[in-house]
């Protein structure tokens, strides 16, 4: 409703509130985050490509000396023993079939680690429509704890206690951008260099409704405090440039999207335990996920 101003005799309305300026530091992180991301795909498909050729050739060579090992056990004994001990006499010196048959195996398996490592990374990286699937979250967990072995190695023990049996209907892309985050968390509380003395453990179990899935850290936890604000958009206590502060925030708006919750408690024993449900295929969510 218009109000007449006293003074000038003019219709003026009341004032508005002005519309929120973006925070230039939050555009700017979003788009180093999706710059990172084309980054990402960019290299795992440059990677992807010879290692399809290295694991084709080896597979080649292994059948190679498959064929090499039969065929001088076929000819051993034959009317040429001279030559096929010399043969078995410069395999032997050069380390044996054995030793041809370990290297073999070490390639093969570095090999499939890159592979499954560049499709671990593209899983991660895809932007896409959330798309819904029937999906297991233990292969999804698997890939994402495959991408921080290393690291986690370093800073704490992981115990697997996998025991859900149902899928859940969800996006294998977002899901896996959710679990990395919450992994990595755990991860960063574990104060390295005493690996035995910190523990870090992945559970699922089924619920009523779908499956529930733990990430337990024996870390430093999280000061009472603050606890409400973890989940606020750009809230961190990590050093600057160290993170975002949107890892929890959109892991939360993720799985309320796919119908779920995430929650988190520290037990007085120390650490943090972040606690997810998801529903299971075919059960629809008690309320719609809304957008804000």
């Amino acid at each position: 409703m218009a109000v007449r101003s006293p003074r000038c005799g003019r219709n003026t309305h009341p004032p508005e509130d002005p519309p929120a300026s973006p925070d230039p530091n939050a555009l700017m992180i979003a788009d180093r985050l999706a710059s990172l991301g084309t980054l990402v795909a960019g290299v795992a498909h440059e990677i992807n490509n010879p290692i399809t050729y290295v694991l084709g050739n080896l597979g080649d060579l292994d059948r190679l000396v498959g064929a090499m090992r039969e065929a001088i056990l076929t000819y051993r004994g034959s009317t040429t023993p001279d030559v096929i001990a010399s043969a078995e006499t410069k395999i032997f010196q050069a380390g044996g079939l054995e030793v041809l048959d370990e290297i073999l195996s070490d390639a093969q398996e570095g090999a499939v680690r890159i592979r499954d490592l560049v499709r671990d990374l593209l899983l991660l990286s895809r932007v896409t429509e959330q798309a819904s699937t029937p999906v297991n979250v233990h292969e999804i967990l698997d890939s994402s704890l495959r991408l921080v072995a290393k690291q986690l190695a370093a800073r704490a023990v992981l115990v697997r206690d996998y025991r859900a049996t149902r899928k859940v209907a969800g996006d294998r892309a977002r899901l896996a951008q959710v679990f990395m985050n919450l992994i990595t968390n755990a991860m960063q509380a574990c104060t390295p260099p005493d690996p035995p003395r910190h523990s870090i453990v992945v559970r699922t179990q089924n619920t009523d409704a779908g499956i529930e899935l733990e990430i337990q850290d024996s870390g430093n936890g999280i000061p009472e405090e603050i606890q409400h604000e973890i989940f606020t958009p750009f809230f961190t206590t990590k050093d600057l440039g160290e993170g975002t502060g949107l890892g929890l925030y959109i892991s939360r708006r993720i799985i309320e999207q796919h119908g779920g919750s995430i929650s988190f408690r520290c037990p007085p024993s120390g650490g943090t335990i972040f606690r997810v449900h998801l529903p299971e295929c075919g059960v629809p969510p008690p309320h719609p996920p809304q957008e804000g």
